[in-house]
């Protein structure tokens, strides 16, 4: 009964404080929505699409087979966890946790392996990060682009190679197989059936994305009732909405060593956006949500860390 009434409180409070300043409500609800459209919509789509294209018609495998040639060394997972981790790293968030999510539905991994490949391969998509990021961090007086990108691939990968060790340790020298009951040999399906199946889903999936950037956006207004700075409340709301809180953290008065700092490190978290994007592939597929927070909690402390030493000393 107890919990029920804190939600209550909670919920009404919510609700006050949107009502409280319509205004501001309004233009953060917009600005997540445009982001959303204008930015999420066509750099995801495409991906999202060939990625599904792919794992529905069998051309995972094949593509975990290429990969394999180079990571099977590096990383003991099997051809389809190659298969993720390439998409994952290659597209980026969610398509890290979307590969590895529609690949342990359809039996292709096991839950073990699905839950290891999720606590390193779902991160900043390269196309973001090389084409808004590193200029703005060049702006700012940081040419070093190697440094910021090991920063943000180079030790998710890392940790990657950890927690392949401990997947097979687990799994006692062996990859665990995936769920029989999913497995049964099943004919192949056509083009067009491919397609139907892979735009509705994927479109599906990108409502719910613009649904959890716009409600996350939205409470952005509640850093206006807090006694702090525009420089905190642009640096707290980097780690809310990532997109949108990157630019805010960019145009505050900060010295460029903390701007640059505390734009990496909450583009490493990713934001409790993300997370709220990630967590609607991950419920689908009945995989641990609190799993994936604490290797992304780790790996953002490590990026923290990397980062200081690189930027301040």
């Amino acid at each position: 009964m107890k919990k029920i009434r804190i939600k209550t409180v909670v919920y009404l409070c919510l609700l006050v404080l949107v009502l409280s300043r319509p205004g501001s409500t309004f233009q953060y609800a917009y600005s997540g929505l445009y982001q959303w459209a204008v930015k999420m919509v066509p750099t995801l789509f495409p991906f999202m699409m060939i990625s599904s294209i792919m794992l529905y018609s069998g051309i995972d495998i094949e593509l975990g087979r290429m990969a394999g040639l180079a990571l099977k060394r590096i990383y003991h997972y099997s051809e389809y966890g190659l298969y993720a981790i390439f998409i994952g790293f290659l597209c980026g968030f969610p398509m890290g946790a979307k590969a590895v999510s529609e690949l342990y539905e359809n039996g292709k991994i096991s839950k073990a392996e699905a839950q290891s490949l999720l606590g390193f391969c779902n991160n900043i998509g390269p196309a973001y990060f090389l084409g808004i990021i590193l200029p703005m961090l060049s702006e700012c007086g940081f040419s070093n682009k190697l440094m910021f990108i090991f920063g943000m691939y180079g030790i998710p990968a890392v940790y990657g190679i950890i927690l392949s060790r401990i997947y097979i340790a687990k799994n006692k020298g062996g990859r665990a197989e995936p769920n029989p009951v999913k497995t049964a040999t099943l004919p192949a399906p056509s083009l067009p059936s491919v397609l139907k199946r892979a735009c509705l889903e994927n479109t599906q999936s990108l409502i719910l994305l613009g649904g959890y950037i716009t409600f996350t956006n939205t409470f952005r207004v509640s850093l206006d009732f807090l006694p702090l700075s525009p420089s905190a409340k642009a640096v707290i709301s980097s780690f809310i909405e990532i997109i949108g809180g990157v630019q805010a953290v960019y145009t505050t008065d900060l010295t460029n060593k903390v701007k640059v700092l505390c734009i990496m490190t909450a583009l490493c978290f990713s934001g409790i956006s993300c997370f709220l994007q990630t967590s609607c592939f991950l419920e689908s597929a009945k995989l641990s949500i609190s799993n994936y927070l604490k290797h992304k909690i780790i790996i953002t402390a490590i990026s923290a860390a990397y980062y200081t030493l690189c930027i301040c000393y």
